[in-house]
């Protein structure tokens, strides 16, 4: 028989005899001590209808960095009128800066108006002397190239004046009324002969892309 089994044997051996030795005392409590503990617990307790509470006020000390210094009093009547009056006298001086500007704008718009009239007035002066001198010196009949017709006098003058950089033929603004209402035409002459109006009006598109009307000269 090997080492291991012999142990084996003798420990099965071991708890056998164990249990019989401690296991009859376990099932007949012959083995097991009891103690008995006896405590006594009131039925009842008095309670006291008036108990003495101590009462304690507890002071808290602590500061607070960064906050406003609040003082008690009272406001004068006086300061507000002081107030009063210093916020009446800013709005009076805001509102004439205002007015100030506002009267500045104007007198700029009106004197760029007078200027434009001055302007206006001059050039057409220098297209009705312009004309007269052409009559003067055609005797008679004349032909005249007309290459816009405008209800804006300015516009009108502003084609004049560029027709005139190319020097093709003297160039004016003439009125007229249409369906009530004051126009301008552009036009170039008056020509002496309907051929020269003819060369005048291919010059005028070969350079300014612009088709022009020959017509009798009327005035």
């Amino acid at each position: 028989m090997d080492q291991n089994t012999k142990q084996r044997l003798v420990g099965i051996t071991v708890i056998f005899a164990l249990a019989v030795i401690f296991l009859p005392m376990i099932l007949d409590g012959s083995g097991v001590q009891r103690e008995t503990l006896t405590v006594d617990i009131p039925v009842s307790f008095e309670l006291d209808e008036n108990p003495e509470f101590e009462q304690k006020i507890v002071e808290l000390h602590a500061s607070v960095d960064g906050l406003p210094t609040i003082h008690s009093g009272f406001i004068d009547e006086q300061s507000l009128v002081v107030i009063d009056e210093r916020a009446g006298e800013e709005a009076e001086a805001f509102a004439e800066l205002n007015k100030s500007k506002s009267d500045q704008t104007k007198n700029r718009t009106e004197t760029k108006a007078k200027k434009s009239e001055r302007v206006v007035s001059k050039a057409v002066a220098a297209t009705k002397s312009e004309i007269k001198i052409v009559k003067q010196n055609t005797g008679g009949e004349s032909y005249v190239l007309q290459v816009g017709s405008f209800e804006d006098q300015t516009k009108a003058l502003l084609q004049r004046d560029k027709l005139r950089k190319s020097k093709i033929a003297a160039v004016f603004v003439e009125k007229f009324n249409a369906f009530s209402k004051p126009s301008y035409r552009v036009r170039l002459g008056p020509f002496v002969n309907r051929n020269l109006s003819k060369i005048a009006q291919n010059k005028v598109k070969a350079k300014h892309n612009l088709d022009g009307l020959i017509m009798k000269y009327e005035q």
